[in-house]
């Protein structure tokens, strides 16, 4: 799954690779569920895109969604009208996952090697007299990553932006894509497990033996 990500790069070059106006962005280094996020999407028309904020997450009677799976998410009920129809790009700079041995969980951010910003695949719901809602959807790690974490966030490249925007790239070569992208992972302090935590040093790379938040235990 992924429960976290960063937002750092600036409006001038965002703007640049989505060839489109974007002014004020909110960055932050430890985006979590709940929190608003910027998307972008077409208009009804095609016409444009689109750029406003989200919240991240889905509210349903059984539970709170925050990812979804792409092998099925063109079947389940609750994603598939989304899949067919609303899907939009959440800007990223990388992302955090969780390491389980079986006794602790340690924190690692993931990034791109280029260091370039990257654009996530998510649902878009348009809730009436609410804010629009969003779902991150995930895949397969690639080899890059797969020893941190078997999930990552699916990464849409910018030459693929208008299929998925329109909806005419299919899962296949979505996740073909994905296990092409060349990743980076290192250890962080575990000052990422608690959202009231949001500074640039929370992606530093961190040995987990001179962590400054476990000494505070």
């Amino acid at each position: 799954m992924c429960g976290r990500f960063t937002l750092f790069s600036s409006a001038k070059t965002l703007s640049k690779e989505l060839d489109m106006a974007l002014e004020n962005i909110s960055h932050s280094h430890n985006i979590s569920p709940g929190d608003s996020v910027l998307s972008i999407h077409e208009d009804p028309e095609g016409n444009s895109r689109v750029a406003e904020y989200a919240q991240w997450g889905l509210k349903t009677p059984q539970n709170f969604h925050i990812n979804a799976r792409i092998e099925t998410i063109d079947t389940l009920p609750r994603f598939r009208d989304a899949w067919a129809q609303s899907r939009c790009l959440i800007p990223a700079n990388g992302f955090y996952e969780w390491y389980r041995d079986g006794v602790t969980k340690q924190p690692y951010y993931i990034f791109p090697k280029n260091h370039t910003p990257i654009y996530l695949g998510a649902l878009r719901y348009s809730l009436s007299n609410e804010s629009d809602n969003v779902v991150l959807i995930t895949t397969e790690s690639n080899t890059d990553i797969k020893a941190v974490h078997d999930r990552m966030p699916l990464i849409i490249p910018i030459q693929a932006h208008k299929e998925w925007l329109n909806g005419t790239i299919n899962k296949s070569k979505l996740i073909e894509m994905n296990s092409t992208i060349s990743m980076e992972a290192h250890t962080v302090s575990r000052r990422v497990n608690s959202t009231l935590n949001n500074d640039h040093t929370l992606i530093d790379k961190k040995d987990p033996a001179n962590d400054d938040q476990l000494r505070l235990f």
